[in-house]
């Protein structure tokens, strides 16, 4: 392990016990035994060691998906390419929570910089992919907050699989929530947008 991930491993642990303000960097040096000078000269300072840090837990948390970079695909195909991505990361086995989850609800609680510079890496590129692909199914005259709309409901029926599934397994009978496969789940978001999308054209 590098002296860069040590540092990260050791601040997230940190940084997830104690948050941004009150975690200590020479702990954080210690934890990874490494001096002082370790950090400034690999991450430049303690708010940038944080925000490596939450990138570090958003990846180990969510995973590492990158939306389909091939514009040439039909539309239909890339929605599902989607949705089926985003509920491998939402029906991805459940750990004990580590520091990453701890840090990630942390950081979300209480937003930062990180937060920011997470959503400009990881979220606003999925989310501008899903867009494009939703918006060449609708009429040219559908309105901005109506393409984002449909895009934010696709994300949010895939995402609740991840942050809602513990209900759901209160709610629903097991025998029936077991048929919640991911097959079952694409199908299911997939129909269920390209009727929104037809409704437009109708």
């Amino acid at each position: 392990m590098t002296t860069s991930e040590r540092l990260i491993e050791a601040a997230t642990a940190e940084f997830a016990d104690k948050g941004l303000k009150d975690a200590n960097l020479r702990d954080i040096c210690a934890l990874a035994d490494v001096n002082l000078n370790a950090v400034r000269y690999h991450f430049g300072g303690k708010e940038a060691l944080y925000v490596a840090a939450v990138k570090h837990a958003h990846r180990s948390v969510m995973g590492d998906i990158r939306p389909p970079s091939d514009e040439s695909t039909p539309p239909e195909d890339r929605l599902r390419e989607i949705i089926s991505m985003l509920l491998t990361v939402a029906l991805g086995q459940q750990r004990p929570l580590t520091a990453e989850h701890k840090l990630m609800h942390r950081e979300f609680s209480d937003p930062t910089e990180a937060t920011v510079q997470v959503a400009r890496a990881f979220a606003k590129p999925m989310f501008m992919a899903l867009r494009s692909a939703i918006s060449e199914m609708l009429p040219a005259d559908t309105s901005a907050i109506e393409r984002n709309m449909l895009t934010t409901s696709v994300i949010g029926q895939c995402m609740h699989f991840k942050f809602g599934r513990q209900i759901d397994e209160l709610i629903i009978p097991k025998s029936e929530f077991r048929k919640f496969t991911m097959k079952r789940l694409t199908d299911h978001i997939y129909r269920v947008t390209l009727a929104a999308i037809r409704d437009y054209s109708a």
